[in-house]
């Protein structure tokens, strides 16, 4: 009867160390990714940053936006670590979000350019998508129509 207790306990600490194990791997690579951070100034020009430290990320991406000719660069940014980024321009309103994935990053941007006209702007000018950039930091720049409204 000891003998089989013994291997029952000996099971349950191999699996629950072994699921320990496993779930700090996961989290472990999230910190191996680099950071990729994405800001927008009003007139629309905007800038990415890659980097391993947030703050070199942000610093990069604030350069690349004044380069373009931005004067508010870095006043909104977002940033993610291995997941998507999409900034929206209406008019001279930004909404820049991030997601895990594509799929959950252009809900948020719907998400936000909906309680922005219900909460803040009733008469918002129609939203286009400035850019995409995906986890590996990758910038697709069409600018198709983000919202149905005219």
């Amino acid at each position: 009867m000891k003998a089989r207790f013994s291997r029952f306990l000996l099971i349950v600490a191999l699996v629950v160390g072994g699921t320990a194990i496993i779930s700090t791997a996961a989290a472990d690579e999230d910190w191996e990714k680099d950071w990729t951070v994405v800001t927008m100034a009003r007139d629309g020009s905007w800038g990415v940053g890659i980097d391993h430290h947030i703050a070199g990320a942000n610093a990069a991406a604030i350069r690349e936006c004044k380069a373009g000719g931005g004067s508010d660069c870095g006043a909104e940014f977002a940033a993610t670590r291995g997941g998507w980024i999409i900034g929206l321009r209406c008019d001279d309103y930004r909404i820049l979000v991030a997601g895990k994935d594509l799929r959950e990053a252009e809900a948020a941007a719907l998400y936000r350019e909906i309680d922005l006209k219900q909460l803040y702007v009733s008469d918002l000018p129609a939203c286009h998508r400035v850019l995409t950039v995906d986890p590996r930091g990758a910038v697709t720049t069409a600018s198709p129509r983000f919202s149905g409204r005219p």
